[in-house]
């Protein structure tokens, strides 16, 4: 067996490196595995300058608990010619002449075993998308990782609207 022998300020030395590498490494993987890769980066920004409301993408909020994500036929309504030189406008220009529907990724994580109505809150309940979604609608990229809906907000909600906050009204 072979005895290698370092100095204290060797060791600090690869152990600094060690740290670095597995900090590193960890953050790589997260980018990778943990984030919500969108096919095109959607400039939500730049459509509500326009005087896009939420409803001209996400249509299905009125009948369905999902407001659903843009179609092609949505985007073609405005898109159907360039409107820019952005890597963003090619990549959906590709789409559109492809005639390949754009599989957006969901960016709002709710638990499985919630259900959670778009119908019920924005309709029956008069909330703005914005109380739940935030300033999504001046964000200039999609958010890098999936925002995960606390049911502590929901409940505080609930709480200040009177609304029933028994568990089987939202779980199932």
């Amino acid at each position: 067996m072979v005895k290698i022998k370092i100095s204290r300020n060797q060791f600090l030395v690869l152990l600094g490196c060690t740290l670095v590498f597995v900090i590193v490494l960890i953050v790589v993987l997260r980018i990778v595995w943990g984030g919500v890769r969108q096919p095109i980066a959607f400039n939500h920004q730049i459509h509500a300058a326009n005087d896009l409301e939420c409803l001209d993408c996400h249509p299905y909020y009125e009948e369905q608990a999902s407001s659903g994500r843009p179609t092609l036929e949505t985007c073609i309504t405005c898109h159907e010619e360039p409107l820019g030189e952005s890597n963003a406008e090619r990549k959906l220009i590709e789409y559109i002449n492809s005639k390949e529907e754009i599989k957006w990724e969901r960016l709002y994580d709710v638990p499985e075993d919630v259900y959670f109505s778009h119908r019920r809150h924005v309709v029956l309940g008069n909330i703005e998308c914005s109380t739940c979604h935030g300033d999504i609608g001046e964000s200039p990229r999609p958010p890098s990782k999936p925002i995960k809906i606390k049911m502590k907000k929901c409940m505080k909600c609930h709480e200040e609207k009177e609304v029933d906050n028994d568990c089987i009204a939202c779980h199932i």
